[in-house]
């Protein structure tokens, strides 16, 4: 049942936010799905406050507490009462060291109990439209909670509104920007220096909207895929695209681990969840000694590499996405090592429509779903969300050379990674190929993965950097 003080937010004070002040909100999806945070914003008006509740998820509004200055807010004592009953906050005295230490004891017992703490790491109201110099507050919190993210907020409008010194406010549009989580290994004064700087730099964001009210400067990244049997050289190649689009924007690589690219370098990332449980499922997929013991870890592994895009744009927003493989073609292609008789291109477009949850004109007494009833059990489950890339790179290489490029790793082997198992996946990846480029859409090209390196690398990213995919990931 919903609480006074939650429909109090809800029907009074979020309406009359909107309507006095005006208010864009650019990535408020960052909030989606985070249960326990801290969220951290630039301070110039006690606007500020209403403004960070007004974004917050309605499931979250009673768990949140704000950290406050009590020397200034107690001195009305019905103003306290009322600040104290809608906002539940962490009462802080500045003034005073043992009050200072006790609101720390407070503030651990919120974020140990799984509720949300708002904070604003300058620790007092600065000059209007300037951001001071952060506490190192919080990044001893961050240091302390590792596994609790941090969301960083820039706030554009409260100052001129509400400025300090300043009692009468006006009505001028405000803009919220919303940054992705941030997890943090390092030690609390880089973690402070980190959280500075991303303030200061989403706040040279506001010109990009002046006067573009709903523009979302928070880009959906492009993704690229690189295909290609195993040995096909699709792993490192998939790594030095990442590395040399990463010269120009940021760039996350799904390969056998999750890594991040900026400035041409890769960045130290702390890992999540889904990419640790990843790891092992697929480390357990390729010691398998059958297709068949092979096919289940294999599914699952796939299925957590496409979740792991959405978390990679939750935690990271990446400008592009670059797949190492790609779990819907894969999956779909890997079909002909289970049901060779069946696979066509009918069938491979039956699938990924089905897969990709594009399958309205596809009955579900479909003879596909016995030849291959584990797409009736994922669609029932709900995990035919599969997702499509943009562009596909197939690296085309005669099996015999792939095959000879396995065995001079020194490695086991996989259980597919023999010349009849990779000649059947290359044929049904020129297939797949075929049937996203003509009937859905994508962007498909097949390269020579004979080439040399620098051959391969500049064919694909001249390619890229022609397409819309570029566009997105450069000129937005």
């Amino acid at each position: 049942m919903i609480s006074l003080k939650t429909l109090i937010h809800i029907t009074i004070l979020r309406p009359v936010v909107k309507l006095i002040f005006g208010i864009n909100i650019y990535g408020r999806e960052h909030l989606k799905g985070t249960d326990s945070y801290v969220l951290i914003a630039n301070h110039n008006s006690h606007l500020d406050i209403l403004l960070l509740y007004y974004i917050l998820p309605v499931k979250q509004l009673r768990k949140t507490h704000v950290v406050a200055a009590e020397e200034y807010f107690s001195k009305s004592r019905v103003f306290y009462k009322l600040i104290n009953y809608l906002f539940s906050p962490v009462w802080v005295r500045r003034d005073d060291p043992e009050r200072k230490k006790n609101a720390m004891l407070r503030i651990r017992s919120v974020l140990e109990n799984g509720e949300n703490i708002i904070l604003f790491p300058e620790g007092t109201r600065g000059e209007p439209g300037e951001i001071q110099p952060f506490k190192t507050g919080i990044g001893r919190l961050a240091e302390e909670y590792k596994n609790i993210p941090i969301i960083p907020v820039f706030l554009h409008g409260p100052e001129r509104v509400l400025p300090k010194r300043y009692f009468l406010p006006m009505p001028i549009w405000n803009n919220i920007f919303i940054s992705p989580p941030q997890l943090f290994s390092e030690k609390s004064p880089e973690i402070t220096r980190i959280l500075e700087k991303t303030i200061n730099e989403i706040s040279r964001t506001k010109q990009v909207i002046h006067h573009k009210r709903h523009r979302n400067i928070l880009k959906i990244p492009s993704t690229v895929t690189i295909l290609g049997i195993d040995g096909s050289g699709k792993s490192t190649i998939s790594r030095k695209i990442a590395e040399k689009l990463s010269e120009k924007s940021t760039v996350a690589l799904i390969t056998d681990n999750l890594e991040f690219y900026e400035g041409g370098k890769l960045r130290e990332l702390q890992p999540l969840v889904t990419e640790k449980v990843r790891g092992i499922v697929g480390k357990y997929a390729k010691q398998a000694k059958s297709l068949k013991m092979y096919k289940f870890p294999k599914l699952t592994e796939m299925l957590l590499r496409d979740f792991l895009m959405d978390e990679c744009r939750k935690w990271y927003s990446p400008d592009m996405i670059i797949l190492d493989g790609c779990p819907l073609l894969n999956l779909v292609s890997w079909a002909i090592l289970y049901k060779e008789e069946e696979f066509n291109e009918e069938l491979c477009l039956k699938a990924l429509k089905i897969l990709s949850s594009r399958d309205q004109d596809i009955s579900r007494d479909d003879r596909i779903f016995n030849v291959f009833p584990e797409l009736r059990s994922m669609t029932k489950l709900k995990l035919n969300r599969l997702k499509l890339p943009e562009s596909v790179f197939l690296l085309d290489v005669d099996p015999s050379i792939a095959f000879r490029r396995i065995e001079s790793r020194g490695e086991q082997r996989q259980v597919h990674e023999n010349i009849d198992k990779l000649s059947k996946l290359r044929d049904a990846y020129l297939t797949t190929m075929k049937v996203v480029s003509r009937k859905m859409g994508v962007t498909a090209k097949t390269i020579d993965g004979c080439g040399t390196m620098a051959e391969i690398l500049t064919e694909i990213l001249e390619i890229i950097k022609s397409s819309n995919t570029e566009k997105k990931c450069f000129d937005s």
